[in-house]
């Protein structure tokens, strides 16, 4: 079995006197994989998420991307192309005139040759959604847009590994539909493994596995499944329950006959409606 991200027994601090953001990591994520990291604010997901791609390096265990130890810095422009990163805030992320200029920027810097510049930065354009805007000035795009310009620009580079960084926490509810919907097509069509760190329940149901952070520890590792519909485990982590699960628990002590595996609204709604067509004594 091929793994792009290994991590074993990490435990990183900012500096000797700090105390340790997070302590005794390991974890593998497998190629293809979808992996949630779920954690509140301060938990160390986004710190975690760093040494996905060398922004950090151990001090203590060690961390492989894509079959390269991080710590080894003659491997970082390598990681660096295999491992993109899409941060919070897209307006931090965009550096050029132009979104066909920002999403070369990553390919300059790698030294890729012009006319194969030019190739990866078209297919990637329209691959993100984003034709028609190669002249637009990024900073007046919407959010959701924003951030498909910085994915177009990591998806440039050709990478095995996606990492999205609290990348919809600072978009409206259109704008991150549009994020999630753009990460699961490019996943599909390119095997990509993807890996999402956020606090939004919402955003780890598409996943295959969850883990959860507390306190720079892993307090859980499972299918969603496992992980959203445990609400003391959730609420003891400072997670919220889905939307979806919680009416569904509610249903389900009124002998509302739901199945087990309801995680979205949508799937809440089907499943009503599948109980509405086969039973005549509920009103719904």
């Amino acid at each position: 079995m091929t793994y792009d991200i290994q991590v074993k027994g990490l435990s990183f601090r900012y500096h000797e006197q700090a105390p340790y953001v997070l302590k005794d990591i390991s974890l593998e994520v497998k190629r293809g994989e979808w992996l949630a990291v779920l954690g509140h604010n301060g938990s160390g997901k986004s710190t975690l998420a760093k040494f996905f791609n060398a922004l950090h390096v151990p001090e203590e265990g060690e961390v492989m991307a894509c079959g390269h130890l991080t710590n080894d810095p003659s491997q970082h422009p390598f990681i660096r192309r295999q491992v993109g990163m899409v941060f919070q805030n897209p307006d931090n992320q965009l550096v050029a005139p132009t979104v066909e200029d920002d999403v070369a920027f990553g390919l300059e810097n790698a030294g890729v040759p012009y006319d194969e510049m030019q190739k990866r930065v078209y297919e990637s354009i329209s691959r993100l959604g984003l034709s028609g805007l190669e002249k637009q000035e990024p900073h007046r795009l919407s959010g959701g847009q924003k951030q498909r310009v910085a994915l177009a620009g990591a998806l440039a580079l050709r990478p095995r590994v996606i990492v999205l960084d609290e990348a919809t926490s600072m978009l409206d509810p259109m704008g991150r539909q549009e994020v999630i919907a753009t990460v699961q097509k490019l996943r599909e069509e390119e095997n990509l493994t993807i890996v999402t760190i956020t606090h939004d329940v919402r955003e780890a149901v598409s996943a295959d596995r969850i883990i959860v952070l507390k306190e720079g520890r892993i307090e859980q590792d499972g299918t969603p499944q496992d992980i959203l519909t445990n609400e003391s485990a959730l609420h003891q982590a400072q997670l919220k329950t889905p939307f979806a699960v919680q009416v569904a628990q509610e249903l389900r002590k009124y002998h509302v006959r739901l199945p087990d595996n309801v995680l979205t609204e949508e799937e809440l709604v089907e499943a009503l409606c599948r109980l509405k067509q086969t039973t005549s004594h509920i009103n719904i």
